[in-house]
């Protein structure tokens, strides 16, 4: 994360309780402004949330930007995983509308259309469906 717009070095106390139940917000408005949080037990001071910077050496220089190549390369294995995850869903897809006529098949025989109010009802609820395979 970069350094904040503009720096606001504000210092607050939390007892451990307090700060055990704000600890994750804590640790993220640290990163973003800089805020040192004490934690204190009967007053007096235990411990401290500190941006990252003041305890830690110079973060390592970046990795360079990756070469065109590879670029090329995990975009081909997006696509790959894309098009797998399509063909999952399609199979999927056709598996659920076999199931479903199936079914109506089933409601069909036991309740043919116009028998029954509420089985009508569903079966102009599924229409686009069943049209859909």
């Amino acid at each position: 994360m970069g350094e904040p717009a503009t720096p606001i070095r504000r210092r607050i106390e939390l007892t451990v309780a307090e700060a055990r139940l704000r600890f994750q917000q804590l640790v993220r408005v640290t990163g973003v402004t800089g805020q040192v949080t004490v934690v204190v037990d009967g007053g007096r001071p235990i411990a401290a949330i500190v941006p990252a910077s003041q305890v830690l050496d110079p973060p390592p220089p970046a990795a360079p930007p990756p070469s065109p190549a590879a670029a090329e390369g995990w975009m081909r294995r997006i696509e790959k995983v894309r098009e797998d995850v399509r063909r999952q869903h399609a199979q999927r897809i056709g598996d659920l509308s076999q199931a479903l006529e199936e079914a109506w098949s089933v409601i069909d025989g036991l309740r043919p259309p116009g028998t029954d109010r509420t089985v009508d009802t569903l079966r102009a609820a599924h229409v686009d469906l069943r049209k859909a395979r």
